[in-house]
Order: structure tokens, then sequence, then C-alpha cells
């Protein structure tokens, strides 16, 4: 007897309540009673929530199993393979959908739609009408997934207009630490879950890590989220405190998610502050070991996470490190062979990215109210120096450049005073930080941390010139960098505003 496969899909989990799989396997059934020289494979490759319009099924799905057992030959020739119709193959383009077909009918593996009992075999591949009828079928069932994607997200793109514009709710599926209220408009808070939640940050801010926070509760004999009596752990912690949801943020997901649609904001009632919530997220976890004081600060990373190979593109670790805070910077594929980028000296790095970038760009010291005067004068710096240069393409073109002269002059005279009134309240500044933070004190090198954790978005380090590329979170990129010698930030801001440019080369 010859082999027949059976292959179900549906592409929702919600579909396991309805008809989906009874009516599959009700074909498959009725179609070996009428083929009494084939038998049902006990394996049956099942791909119950996978879509076959993008080819998730392909990719990771018990069709991907099947597909790889083709290719090895592991299915010999003359079996069945027996599916619903030939959507549940695929509901991709043409182009991807009848290459499947083709690659299991050249293997001799037949292939049976059961709705309409059409049997393809190899020979159909040299048949135009049976072609272009698998062809046809697989456009049409492209062109009504795409149909009914564009449906789903125009449903949900207006859901979420509603929402952010109305503060109409999109759904009744909410956090655990809420409920729709009896009108449906809106969520209420389960305070004693909210509670619970608080005191998770509460314990962050403390400095306690997700495991001892989990453990923490578990001692209590606190209920999780879901009701259960300690069933913590560090996992949902993390989750949680990284929850834009405890703010009232309602953050884009895989269901809700449109183009060029941001997260809405008081979509929730806030349980947490921002400023609580921020702090939380930037907080790394000091380890006991650190609060020794024979603890090396230099164990510390400043750029911890930030920094990445700008040849291959992977992390950046330290190695070699010592009390004088000597070491290398080295990108982790390096000792796998898998990368030849060179080391970069630890110490001259963190001194030029300290008193350049973080100090320069960051306005560094939080406390010192000196900080918004810089801002702001950083700012009308800009906006004078690009109106200097507006005066000067002007004094190129006009014929009576009296006018223009004086004001480019009175431009050039505000410019001057505003540099040298920064570089007063700049040297004020850095001395007063230079005291306040000292990278040997171990809590100061956290201050630093978490610093760079603010402005620096990432830093690409190239071992053989020994400069590095810097994106900050505000959008300006510094490329090439020096990693051997000090660069003033200021002159850097003065290049950006002469060139009008959020990115400069050095």
């Amino acid at each position: 007897m010859k082999r027949a496969i059976a292959y179900l899909r549906f592409s929702s989990l919600q579909q396991v309540q309805g008809d989906s799989v009874r009516r599959q396997k009700k074909l498959i059934d009725e179609w070996l009673k009428h083929n009494a020289d084939y038998y049902l494979d006990p394996v049956t490759f099942e791909d119950l929530g996978l879509s076959a319009y993008r080819g998730q099924h392909a990719i990771s799905g018990a069709f991907s199993d099947f597909m790889e057992a083709v290719q090895k030959e592991l299915i010999e020739a003359g079996s069945v393979l027996l599916v619903e119709s030939l959507d549940r193959l695929s509901r991709e383009k043409i182009g991807d959908a009848s290459d499947r077909l083709r690659t299991i009918l050249k293997a001799g593996i037949d292939v049976v739609t059961l709705t309409d009992g059409t049997h393809y075999t190899r020979d159909s591949l040299d048949d135009p009408y049976s072609i272009i009828k698998a062809i046809l079928i697989a456009q049409r069932a492209n062109e009504e997934s795409e149909i009914k994607s564009k449906r789903q997200r125009a449903v949900w793109a207006e859901k979420r207009k509603q929402a952010a514009e109305k503060g109409e709710i999109m759904t009744r599926h909410c956090p655990s630490w809420l409920k729709v209220n009896a009108a449906g408009n809106g969520f209420e808070v389960i305070e004693d879950k909210a509670d619970i939640i608080r005191t998770i940050f509460e314990m962050r801010l403390d400095g306690r890590s997700f495991e001892k926070i989990s453990q923490a509760l578990n001692v209590q004999g606190k209920k999780n989220l879901r009701g259960k009596v300690s069933q913590w752990n560090s996992a949902s912690i993390e989750r949680l405190v990284k929850s834009k949801a405890v703010i009232g943020v309602l953050s884009t997901s895989y269901r809700i998610t449109v183009p060029d649609v941001e997260d809405i904001s008081n979509y929730y009632p806030a349980i947490i502050s921002i400023d609580d919530f921020e702090r939380v997220r930037r907080i790394s976890y000091e380890p006991e070991s650190r609060r020794n004081t024979n603890f090396n600060p230099h164990l510390i990373n400043i750029f911890k996470g930030l920094m990445h190979c700008k040849e291959c593109g992977h992390a950046i670790i330290l190695t070699g490190i010592n009390t004088k805070g000597y070491g290398y910077y080295v990108c982790s594929m390096r000792r796998q062979h898998r990368c030849k980028t060179e080391a970069v000296r630890r110490d001259l790095t963190d001194r030029y990215l300290i008193t350049g970038v973080i100090k320069g760009a960051s306005g560094m010291d939080l406390h010192l109210s000196s900080e918004t005067a810089l801002t702001s004068m950083t700012a009308r710096q800009l906006e004078l120096t690009g109106k200097l240069q507006n005066v000067i393409k002007a004094i190129e073109l006009a014929p009576d450049v009296r006018e223009l002269t004086v004001r480019a002059a009175e431009i050039s005279a505000e410019i001057i005073k505003l540099k040298s009134d920064m570089a007063e309240i700049q040297d004020e500044r850095d001395m007063k930080a230079a005291s306040a933070l000292n990278v040997l004190n171990v809590a100061d090198r956290k201050e630093f941390q978490l610093i760079a954790r603010r402005i620096i978005l990432d830093i690409k380090i190239d071992g053989k010139s020994k400069t590095c590329d810097i994106y900050l979170h505000n959008g300006m990129k510094v490329l090439n960098y020096p990693l051997t010698k000090s660069t003033g930030w200021s002159s850097i801001l003065d290049a950006m505003a002469y060139l009008e440019q959020t990115e400069i080369i050095l």
C-alpha cells in the first residue's frame, strides 16, 4: 500500500474552538474510504495557529519539517500529501507558492486537494491547465489574505485613532492590574495588584535585583498577577518593570501595529510615576560584592551594552582589567576567531569618551543649575550661527552690502559674547563635576553609567583606526571620533551648526 500523509493548518489559535480541524479531518477520512490502496501515515503534520500568508508555517512550523523531509528524500516517491486546499500549503505570493508545489511534485510526491478532488502528480508539471489552475488558486488565496490583512490593519488603525483622539478603549483586553469599568468605556485599577507593583518598583529603586525581589514576594506569600501564591520569578518582575502600561501607555504589538503609529499615552490609568519608571529603567543592579570597600571600581564598565564592533557588529567586551583601570576593549568575536579587529586601550578610551562625550553632550552634572543656562545658550548659539551663514550668503548676492555687513558684525559679536559666557559656565561646571563625580568611586561610576545610557544610543568601535562612531539619542552622529586624543565637544557643535547638519565626520 502507498502512504498518505495528512497536513492540517489554520492561521489563528482562536480557530481551535472552531470547526477547522474537524472539517479537515473529515475530508481526509472520506478520501481514504474511496482510496483503499493508501494507508494514513500515523505522523500528521499540523500547523495550528500559523499563517501561510507570510510563509510562517514554512519557516518554523510542521510544514517546514515536511519540506525538509522531501528535500532529504525521506518520503518515498508515490506517497501522497492530503490537504484541504492549495491555500493550506501557501497563501504567499504566486512565485513562492508555486515553487513549493513544484518541489513536492518533482520529488515524486502527489498532492491531493480534498475540497475539489484534484490530484496533482509529477505529470501535472507538464500539464499547462493544471499549473494554471494551481497558480490561479494561489493568486486568489494570496489576494484574499492581502485584503483580509488590509481590512484588519484599517480596523485597528481606526481603533487606535479613536483611542488617541477620544480616549475610547480599543478592546476589553488590558493588563492584569486593570479591569474594564461597568460602562465599558474605560479602565479601573485593581488596587491590591497595583500596590504589589508599586512595592516592586520601590524595591527596585532600593537597589534590589529582579531575583531578590521575586524571592521577597514569594517569602511574603504574595499572589502574582494571575492570583497564584508565591509564584513570582525574576523574568516576570523584569517584564513588569519594563512595561509602559504601568505609566498608562499603550504600546504597539503584533496585533495592533500599523505604519507610522506611535504609542498612545494616557490610554490606561497610570499606577507608577513617569519619573520612577525612568529611574528604574536606567538602573543597572549593583551586586553585593560591589558594596565592599575593597571592590575594584574599574570592574564597573561605564559603557556596558553601548559599544559594538564597527567591523562585525557584535558586542565589545572588557578584558585584562586591573586595579589601575588598565585593560582593553575587544570584540567578543575575536576569541572565536570570527573577527580580526584590533583591541583598544580601555584607559584612553574611557578618558576621552568621559571628558569629551559624556560631559560635553549631557550637561554632565544633573544637579547643577548651570545646565539649563548652557542648554538655552547652546540653542541660541546654533540659531545665531545659522543666521550668520544666511547673511553671508546674502552678501555674496546683494548689490548693496552695507546693511548686511552691519548685521553680520552684530551677529558675530553676539556669538563671541555667548561663547565667552558659555566657556565660563563650562569651566565652572566641569570643575564642580570633577569634584562631584570621581571615576574611582563605585557610586560615581554608576552615575556615569546612567548618564551614558541616557545620552548615548550606540558606540561603534574601530580598533584599526582607534576611532569610534557615536550615535546619540537626540539624533546626533559623530563619526571617526578619536580615542587617543582629546576633542572639544563645543568645537563639534560649532562645526555642526556651520554645516547645518546633525552628523559630522572628524
